[in-house]
């Protein structure tokens, strides 16, 4: 899962194993929060991962699309 900041100041946040209730639940916490990374959930913190330049290089491309 990758969450996209909407004010695009910050990075992408890659989030892996996310489909337990708990996790879940933080993120869309955490979302309703607008992603503040002061106040990131810890199961967000350790689902984090960083991805490869390919995936990267896709999600860019992917999100030019969509403008």
């Amino acid at each position: 899962m990758v969450l996209i900041p909407g004010d695009r100041t910050n990075e992408p946040v890659w989030i892996g194993g996310a489909n337990d209730d708990e996790t879940t639940a933080d993120i869309v916490s955490w979302i309703r929060d607008d992603m503040n990374p002061g106040r990131r959930p810890a199961l967000v913190d350790i689902r984090q991962f960083a991805p490869t330049r390919l995936n990267r290089h896709e999600l860019e491309e992917e999100v030019e699309r969509g403008r």
